[in-house]
């Protein structure tokens, strides 16, 4: 070592943004088969917002009734509900890949199927809601074999980040699907203003091609999927296990079971608002598809920058802070919406809401992952999902039917005292004995579940 060398200072090299966000936010993305599902699902669900959104807006065009999009949301989410259990022990027992294979392809039919009926003119209200029973059918499935596939894929380490990057990509395309639709709604009305929609009105048109579009954004996860080289095989069932053994389990845990029901009570209270959309847009905004779109958008860039916080932030420490945190934060954009007569403080509130939303959302599913067993995570994840999926039949019929009777924004100030009082019981449990310390922070360390 020379003079100069002993007298220079040694100097560690400083962390780039791009280093940053590669080794902490994104380092779930270093295991090719978590990468192959991750690229593959940003398409698909960009492609099913699409389609989302434009079936809300196809239906309420059709009927000018606001109960209508809480039935076709209904629709969708209430045979999780029912069938959940079922999926979940499938989830357990089957090859998860090779599970969400079926389901992804049949999410590629139920989507032509809409784009048939919609371009031959058969769309009817009735038959809108059937095909979109038929999706939640398959999503009774889908949805807990999802949620179960990410510890197949990343060490349990980077568990809590492939969980968030999850809620990213989901919420991406939130924000970005919903943009897409509108900006079809806008092509279709030109077409049709050049003469060249045929005796398609620009609404019809407009749904057409967001159902295309969806039908062909599922060949990309398809053909993720067939790349991945891990089946994510299912287990042998243990001597005196059932269908209904994720209720036994979540039981037998009461942080778990306070869990699920605080997150489906906030979900009662904070998922309507969706619903709500097309007919705050026209009665209390006055605005068309095109604020429609860039309203669901807005709780979409909330809901990508809060699962942006979650995979860099989010730790077993930070679980109670980022579930109040998250709780607080949809019941002020709640608020917010409920004191908006225009369109700027109208898109400050949504994005409120779905930051506070994925906060609580994605911290609480990775608590469940993390503390559940390979045998059971199926079944348990199951759970979640109906917990969840029957927040639907309650929150947004109940919003439907109040909005058709009493202004909207009254509806939403409803949901935001709703959701306050989830915000102060949540609270209390951390501050007690439910998610208290010896419960390790939203405690999944029940006698059911190792350590988290």
């Amino acid at each position: 070592m020379t003079d100069s060398q002993a007298l220079t200072p040694s100097v560690a090299p400083t962390p780039t943004l791009l280093n940053a966000l590669r080794d902490r936010t994104f380092r779930s993305l270093r295991h090719p088969n978590y990468r192959r599902y991750f690229f593959g699902q940003i398409v698909s669900f960009t492609g099913s917002w699409m389609q989302s959104a434009a079936l809300m807006w196809l239906i309420y065009d059709l009927t000018a009734d606001p109960l209508w999009p809480p039935l076709m949301l209904v629709a969708q989410v209430g045979p999780t509900l029912l069938l959940g259990t079922w999926g979940g022990n499938l989830a357990d027992r089957l090859p998860k890949r090779r599970l969400i294979l079926a389901t992804q392809f049949g999410f590629l039919v139920t989507a032509l199927m809409l784009a048939a009926v919609t371009a031959t003119g058969f769309a009817t209200p009735g038959l809108l809601l059937a095909i979109q029973l038929l999706n939640g059918v398959l999503q009774s499935a889908d949805l807990p074999a999802r949620l179960s596939f990410a510890p197949d894929l990343v060490p349990r380490a980077d568990l809590i980040n492939a969980v968030s990057l999850n809620s990213m990509l989901f919420n991406s395309a939130r924000a970005v699907g919903p943009a897409l639709a509108g900006g079809a709604f806008l092509l279709a009305g030109a077409a049709s203003s050049a003469g060249l929609a045929g005796d398609l009105r620009p609404t019809l048109l407009g749904a057409v091609g967001c159902f295309l579009f969806n039908a062909a954004s599922y060949v990309a996860v398809l053909v993720a999927l067939n790349r991945i080289t891990v089946d994510g095989r299912g287990q042998p069932s243990p001597a005196g296990q059932s269908v209904w053994e994720g209720f036994r389990v979540a039981w037998a845990s009461p942080p778990v079971r306070g869990l699920l029901l605080l997150s489906g009570t906030l979900c009662v209270f904070a998922w309507p608002a969706l619903t709500l959309f097309p007919a705050f847009t026209k009665t209390v905004l006055g605005h068309s598809e095109k604020e429609y779109s860039v309203l669901v958008s807005s709780l979409g860039v909330g809901a990508l920058l809060s699962a942006l916080t979650t995979a860099t932030f989010g730790t077993s420490a930070r679980r109670g802070a980022f579930l109040v945190g998250g709780a607080a934060l949809a019941t002020v954009g709640l608020t917010g919406l409920a004191f908006s007569a225009t369109l700027p403080p109208a898109l400050l509130s949504t994005a409120a809401l779905g930051y506070g939303l994925v906060l609580y959302l994605s911290t609480g599913q990775s608590a469940l992952q993390l503390g559940s067993t390979a045998e059971t995570r199926g079944r348990v994840m199951a759970l979640w999902a109906m917990m969840l999926s029957a927040s639907a039949p309650v929150g947004h019929l109940a919003a439907g039917f109040a909005a058709q009777s009493v202004p909207v924004p009254r509806v939403f100030a409803a949901l935001a005292v709703g959701a306050a009082a989830v915000t102060f019981t949540l609270f209390g449990f951390l501050r007690g004995s439910l998610f208290g310390p010896k419960s390790a922070a939203v405690g999944v360390t029940a006698t059911a579940y190792p350590s988290a």
